[in-house]
């Protein structure tokens, strides 16, 4: 993969350039990279870096003020546009919960979506022992985040960290495993395979997807395909979501070994832990013999239904874009979910905008 490439990896604060630096060690020359910030400090000699927020900020950051950044990023966020130029799929990596990490993803994809470049979000969630008001800020960003993005991925730090004991290798497993879950996304996509996901593919996926849960497992072990299967069905981070499964996508990643009874193995664990009667399911696998020789790493991806597809009337599988700002503007609210509101400052409460009406932040649905 080359610069030209048209995917791109975005990652927005201090947390979200972390974890991209991190999948672009893990993955190697040649992947597509930029940092945003509103800390002009937080730039390495090896980022492509964005500084956001200039004027407003100074460079200094923003202090973990949701609003500070948010209005940063509506200022200078035009100046996103050169650096994505041929970019038909960005793939973003952020953390909520503080000031930048929200504040500039939210108005990163939305100036995405209105280029017309879908974006994959990958955001961590605030530690429990952090408190409700950075809980809040988290939760009310991400509805927002949803509206314009293609598909969401939140990932609470908590089920991250497995059984780490300091914060400090807290933090370092938190962003080594968002890395590596996200690297082997890249390389399902970009790398080939007996049974190809292209990034186009991708691209018509994640354009229409909404949120969805994510994990990305590994065995070496004699009975590596049942051991994934297993762990894939007791994984955390799949375990729990905001509406029923409607898509999966799942990626097989291995070396020339790979068997077509282990390709069975993990299609029929995934199916049997994760499929209802109307789920879609998708299977991709890369054969890499440099990188996966003796394990098999699988990347899965479980796509949501919305709140409106559970109303009766959405046909099957997941829940598209188009049709949720179809239905907001039913109910005589804007693009974006502000209605008349929508070229004024926001009002900002504890994370939420204000502007947006309650039932439409709640993804509350309402027979009209």
């Amino acid at each position: 993969m080359s610069d030209s490439s048209s995917m791109m990896l975005i990652g927005i604060g201090g947390g979200g350039s972390a974890i991209a630096r991190g999948i672009r060690r893990a993955f190697g020359e040649g992947l597509r990279f930029l940092t945003i910030d509103t800390d002009a400090s937080s730039a390495t000699d090896d980022d492509r870096f964005l500084l956001i927020g200039g004027d407003r900020l100074s460079g200094r950051g923003s202090g973990g003020d949701f609003v500070a950044a948010r209005l940063a990023a509506e200022d200078s966020i035009g100046l996103l546009d050169s650096e994505v130029e041929g970019v038909r799929l960005a793939v973003v990596v952020t953390s909520l919960g503080g000031g930048t990490g929200g504040g500039v993803t939210l108005e990163a994809v939305k100036r995405l979506d209105s280029l017309g470049i879908p974006s994959i979000v990958f955001a961590t969630t605030p530690f429990t022992f952090e408190g409700e008001d950075r809980q809040r800020s988290s939760r009310g960003v991400m509805t927002m985040i949803e509206e314009a993005a293609g598909a969401t991925f939140f990932m609470p730090l908590d089920k991250l960290v497995a059984n780490a004991e300091r914060l400090d290798d807290a933090m370092r497993r938190a962003v080594d495993t968002m890395a590596s879950a996200v690297t082997l996304f890249w390389r399902l996509v970009e790398k080939p395979g007996y049974i190809r996901l292209d990034a186009e593919r991708i691209r018509h996926l994640v354009s229409k997807a909404g949120r969805g849960r994510f994990a990305a497992i590994s065995s070496q072990s004699p009975e590596r395909a049942r051991d994934i299967s297993d762990m894939l069905a007791r994984s955390p981070l799949l375990a729990t979501g905001s509406g029923p499964v409607r898509a999966i996508l799942c990626g097989v990643l291995a070396g020339d070994d790979l068997r077509l009874a282990e390709i069975s193995t993990i299609s029929e664990g995934v199916r049997s832990a994760f499929c209802g009667q109307t789920t879609s399911f998708e299977l991709a696998t890369v054969n890499d013999e440099d990188t996966f020789s003796g394990r098999i790493s699988v990347v899965l991806m479980l796509f949501e239904a919305g709140a409106k597809d559970d109303s009766g009337d959405a046909d099957d599988g997941v829940v598209g874009k188009k049709r949720r700002k179809r239905t907001a503007r039913t109910l005589g609210v804007g693009p974006q979910g502000r209605g008349r509101f929508n070229n004024a400052e926001p009002t900002i409460w504890n994370g939420e905008d204000l502007d947006i009406p309650t039932f439409l932040r709640r993804n509350i649905s309402l027979d009209v």
